[in-house]
Formats: C-alpha cells, sequence, structure tokens
C-alpha cells in the first residue's frame, strides 16, 4: 500500500473515532435512565391554538391552558389526544354502519370517559357535557392528608403559607423522608417562599406603575388642552412638545405591560413549583407511589380490593411499567403537538413532513403498547370486584 493512500485510510478512521466518541452509548445506564424530575416542558406547548379535532375537546384545552400546571397539562394533553382519536373512529366506524350503533351505548361510554378525565384535572365546570353532574362518572382522588393526626404538632406555623404548611405536615408524618432529607426539603420549601414573597412585591410594583400610569394620563389631559390653546406663532413648539408627551406616554404603557408580563410569568412558575413540591413529597412518603393521576387512580383501586401483599407488590410493579411508558407517550405527544405547529405548512415529500409522519407512526406503536398494559392492569383489577 502507498504512503499517501496508509495516510488517507488513517485519517478517516481517525474521524469516524472522533465522531463515534461524541455519542452516547445507547445501551449505557445514563442513556436509559428517565428522572422525572428533569421533565422540562416547552413554553410553545402552552400557546398550542385547537390541537384535537373534536371541536368539545379543544374547548377543554382552551381552558386548561390557563388553569393547570405544566406536568398536568402536558399529562392532560395525551389523554384528550387519545380520546380525540377515539371520537373520531368511532364517528367513521357509525357513518358506516349506522344500525349496528343505534342503542347509544359507545356515546354514553365516550362520554362517560371524556366526564372522568375532567374530573380527574378538576375541569368539570369549563364546559357543559350531559351527565356532568353524575357523580358516578367522576374518578375519585381521596385527599393525601398523611398518616397521623397531631393536634399537639408543633410546625404548623413553620411557612407562612397554609399549603406548604400541610405538605410539610405531611412530610414528616410519612416517615419515608430521613432527617437530612427533611432539611433539604425544608430549604426547598423556604425558597418556594421566597419566591411567593418576591411574586407580591413585584404585584405592589405593578400596582404603583399603575397609578402613576393614571397619573400621567391625568396630568397630560390637561398639558394637551393648554397646547390647543396655544399662540399659533408657536405652533412648531408645540407639536415637539406633543411627540415628546406622546412618546413619553408609549414608554409608561410599555414599562407597565413588562412589568404585568413578569408578574403572570411569576405567578405560573410558583404554581408549577408548588406541583413539584407536592410530587415529590407524594413520591417521598407512603401516601402515593405514583406521580400520574391515572395510574394514582388504579392503585388505589388495587389498595381497596381484596389483594395479598405479595399480588399487591406484583401489580405495583406493573403500574410502575405502565407509568414509564405512559410518560414516555406524554412527551411523544407533546413534541408531535408542538413540531405539528411548526411545520404545518410543509407539503407531503418534504423531510419536515416526512418527519412528522414518522413520529406519528412512533405514537401509534407506543399507544397501543400504553392501551394493552392498562388493559390488562384493569383486567386484573376488575377480577376482585366480581
Amino acid at each position: 500500500m502507498k504512503p499517501n493512500k496508509v495516510l488517507v485510510f488513517l485519517l478517516i478512521a481517525i474521524t469516524f473515532l472522533i465522531v463515534g466518541a461524541d455519542k452516547p452509548n445507547k445501551y449505557s445506564k445514563k442513556a436509559n435512565t428517565k428522572s422525572h424530575d428533569d421533565e422540562t416542558y416547552n413554553s410553545d406547548f402552552r400557546n398550542l391554538q385547537k390541537p384535537f379535532r373534536v371541536s368539545k375537546l379543544n374547548l377543554i384545552w382552551s381552558k386548561a391552558v390557563h388553569r393547570l400546571t405544566e406536568p398536568k397539562l402536558k399529562s392532560l394533553f395525551t389523554e384528550l389526544k387519545i380520546h380525540d382519536k377515539e371520537e373520531l373512529a368511532f364517528k367513521h366506524i357509525k357513518s358506516e354502519k349506522p344500525k349496528q350503533y343505534d342503542d347509544g351505548l359507545k356515546e354514553a361510554e365516550l362520554r362517560k370517559k371524556l366526564i372522568g378525565i375532567m374530573s380527574t384535572y378538576g375541569l368539570l365546570e369549563v364546559i357543559d357535557i350531559e351527565d356532568v353532574h353524575n357523580p358516578e362518572h367522576y374518578k375519585h382522588h381521596k385527599p393525601m392528608e398523611g398518616k397521623v393526626k397531631n393536634d399537639n404538632y408543633k410546625n404548623k406555623s413553620l411557612f407562612k403559607d397554609k399549603k406548604l404548611n400541610k405538605l410539610w405536615e405531611r412530610a414528616e408524618v410519612s416517615g419515608s423522608f430521613s432527617p437530612e432529607e427533611l432539611q433539604a426539603l425544608k430549604e426547598e420549601f423556604q425558597h418556594h417562599e421566597e419566591k411567593v414573597d418576591f411574586y407580591f412585591s413585584l404585584l405592589e410594583n405593578l400596582d404603583k406603575v399603575k397609578d402613576k400610569k393614571d397619573d400621567f394620563h391625568h396630568k397630560n389631559a390637561v398639558n394637551e388642552d393648554e397646547l390647543d390653546e396655544a399662540n399659533e406663532i408657536a405652533l412648531n413648539d408645540d407639536e415637539d412638545k406633543n411627540d415628546i408627551v406622546q412618546e413619553q406616554k408609549r414608554n409608561k404603557h410599555e414599562e407597565y405591560i413588562g412589568k404585568a408580563n413578569e408578574v403572570r410569568e411569576k405567578h405560573r412558575e410558583i404554581r408549577d413549583n408548588i406541583d413539584r413540591l407536592e410530587r415529590k413529597v407524594s413520591r417521598g412518603s407512603n401516601s402515593s407511589d405514583f406521580i400520574e393521576p391515572k395510574v394514582q387512580g388504579l392503585w388505589r383501586i388495587a389498595q381497596e380490593s381484596d389483594f395479598n401483599a405479595e399480588q399487591l407488590a406484583s401489580i405495583k410493579v406493573e403500574l410502575h411499567h405502565f407509568e414509564s411508558r405512559f410518560l414516555k407517550l406524554r412527551h411523544m405527544h407533546a413534541e408531535h403537538a408542538l413540531t405539528m405547529e411548526k411545520y404545518k405548512n410543509a407539503k407531503p415529500g418534504d423531510k419536515h413532513h416526512d418527519k412528522v409522519s414518522e413520529m406519528e407512526a412512533k405514537i401509534q406503536k407506543q399507544s397501543r403498547k400504553v392501551e394493552k398494559l392498562q388493559e390488562d392492569i384493569e383486567k386484573k383489577l376488575r377480577k376482585t370486584e366480581l
């Protein structure tokens, strides 16, 4: 082999080694381990407009984006996306075989399922659905108050926020946190309280800016009247002054809008953080072993049934596996929705259009796995009820 060819071969080999080194090993522990605490959310997700094909689901979504925290909103999106497909599939089948579905049983089943979803996320009042006030259709989620009620509890007023005090009590009585973990949790609570204090200071400043803005408009109303009565000789000077006044008005208005947006963002951040703390306390305590409302409901049914300890342990493993699959599906739905919004004008044959199609195929595959797991678990739970 000639020296030049050997040199070229070595350069190619080195290039492949460098590229390969940058890629993570897909079989490594790090690549296959995903922590719920590391979940990230794209801010554009909350701004999705009409992501569903069924109009009533879009109405529910439009209300939910103003009420729910990011983790719950993302979870709701997945459930509504699945329900959207079920509704469309039923409409298609019914149009082909109308006589087969004259009894209305399937419609009632879908309606009951939607009401259950809305009940889980506290959205029953946002849309008027028939039978929405029938308690048999609700998914009951018992409040988690901890194991012990101690009237002599010394730290009831450890925090200014009542919600934080209740969470702290749950964490302390659960027995699931070590002293070191409780200390770390306490620091997180204190940090959250600092955020709340900062939010209220922003709110106070916003009121001051608003008052100044109103005073400014009032003062300038007088100035404008004086300008109208000014001598024609000073007309050019008056126009210059008026331009300055208008510019000052715009600046004041922009300052107010900027501070209002900052207050709104901080409020959302506080809600998301308290939701995160609630999930953390629930995962650490014995009151709940899961973070998804759907899975929490199934686990509660299992605990209230006649399973022995060994059977419950087996069901818990299945539910953890189901929750992991469900969280993955939730993430896939969210990414697909954002990609669809970003490349909504892409045409067939375009690489972005192909990317969306590929994502949809993966979602369908994952959905089938999730549905199969859920069916198997529910079938197992129903056996004890009979």
